[in-house]
């Protein structure tokens, strides 16, 4: 027994070989890694004897001491790094200068749209200021039409009611208005009455059972046109032949459009007993508490309805309907056009024959 020693004596007992000294390895290490190393080293130290690993056997150090100088002559030097960092600061450059291309690329791109916007606001503003000025100057012209339109009608009556001849017949228009117009001015019925034209209404004949087409005259003197309006007025229910008529002042198409599309107001005025006149060129006209208010366009109806105090009926733009019902009324459907002869005309036995180029042949 007494050659068994204790575990104490095993530990503090020094190894033969001892381990690879630590000044060559010490450069690698930083002074923070060489405090914890010390630290684990001296906790190691007061660690009880019966807890210490047994000595590492001579081969075992050796190997490990290699493997250390293996890795650590593997890892990279400070020109391998600084070699690394060159060509990644190079990579990131080009990189960088494509990305700074691009970017000033899509900046002047941007720079050209926001120029071409600004040229293409302007020009839509010039554009719709150019609209509302062609706009005013159309509605312009299209009412000093519609009053010229008028003003050749002004010798012009038509006559709503007489009934048309039966088919096959002829009727005396003339003479029929004659005697109208001369039962109207308690005149003799054979009383000449100039009428510079007399027909129908344009349009299709109708059967007996339907309303008769208008008669629309002219007549030659003004002042008795107008006196024959007058009295119809006055009349209101006029009877000719155990037939109502009735008599209105020939108007333009557009005309009528307008004052059909204000009956709303017409008869709102009428409801409140407001007295109301047709002006020319085109207008509605109140005269009402020293203050005169009309309607020449469909901008003027609301003000219109609200300094009389007549409900704000909605009332539609009479001069689109104008030019829908102008622009149906132009195009004509293929088989109402009359085709056109392009062929040319069949010589007749007296005509000389003629060659290729046109010009006539005299036998010889």
């Amino acid at each position: 027994m007494a050659t068994k020693r204790t575990k104490a004596q095993v530990s503090s007992t020094p190894s033969s070989h001892p381990l690879p000294s630590k000044t060559s390895l010490r450069r690698f290490f930083t002074e923070k890694q060489e405090t914890d190393m010390r630290s684990k080293m001296a906790a190691a130290e007061k660690s009880p004897a019966s807890s210490a690993p047994a000595s590492p056997a001579p081969s075992e150090s050796s190997t490990e001491g290699t493997d250390i100088k293996s890795i650590l002559t593997q890892l990279p030097s400070k020109l391998d790094l600084e070699a690394m960092f060159s060509k990644m600061e190079r990579s990131f450059g080009d990189k960088l200068q494509s990305l700074h291309e691009e970017v000033s690329h899509i900046g002047n791109r941007v720079q050209l749209l926001e120029e071409g916007g600004e040229t293409i606001a302007l020009q839509i503003h010039n554009m719709q200021t150019l609209q509302q000025t062609q706009n005013e100057a159309l509605i312009f012209l299209q009412k000093k039409i519609e009053d010229l339109d008028n003003r050749g009608r002004r010798n012009n009556l038509r006559i709503r009611g007489i009934p048309e001849a039966p088919e096959g017949t002829n009727e005396n228009i003339t003479q029929t208005l004659t005697n109208l117009f001369n039962q109207l001015l308690g005149r003799p019925v054979d009383t000449p009455i100039k009428l510079d034209r007399v027909h129908r209404a344009i349009r299709p004949k109708v059967l007996a059972n339907e309303t008769p087409r208008d008669i629309i005259c002219r007549i030659h003197h003004f002042p008795i046109k107008e006196t024959i309006l007058q009295k119809a007025k006055q009349i209101r229910d006029i009877t000719f032949s155990d037939r109502k008529v009735q008599i209105f002042q020939d108007l333009a198409q557009s005309t009528l459009i307008a004052r059909r599309a204000l009956r709303p107001i017409t008869k709102a005025l009428s409801d409140r007993n407001i007295c109301f006149r047709w002006a020319y060129p085109f207008a509605l006209v109140v005269n009402r508490q020293g203050k005169t208010h009309s309607i020449s366009t469909p901008a003027d109806v609301l003000t219109f309805q609200q300094a009389l105090g007549i409900p704000t009926d909605v009332v539609e733009d009479w001069t689109g309907l104008y030019m829908e019902q102008d622009r149906q009324l132009s195009q004509k459907a293929k088989w109402q056009r009359s085709p056109k002869k392009r062929g040319r005309r069949a010589p007749s036995g007296n005509e000389l024959p003629t060659t290729p180029k046109g010009n006539a042949t005299r036998p010889t």
